[in-house]
């Protein structure tokens, strides 16, 4: 396939800006993939509400 060449940058551009978003969402945004992780954390919360 024959990309222009104008578009190659912002193809590395988006690249880059998704892996630095999941970077950040994962460390600094508190999201997490594990099952038990987000269960400590809903029992930690209800607790601090009740």
């Amino acid at each position: 396939m024959n990309t222009p060449e104008w578009l190659k940058p912002g193809i590395c551009g988006a690249a880059i800006g998704a892996g630095f978003l999941g970077v950040v969402g994962f460390t600094w945004g508190g999201r997490v993939t594990g099952c038990g992780a987000s269960n400590d954390r809903a029992m930690a919360m209800s607790r601090d509400a009740a």
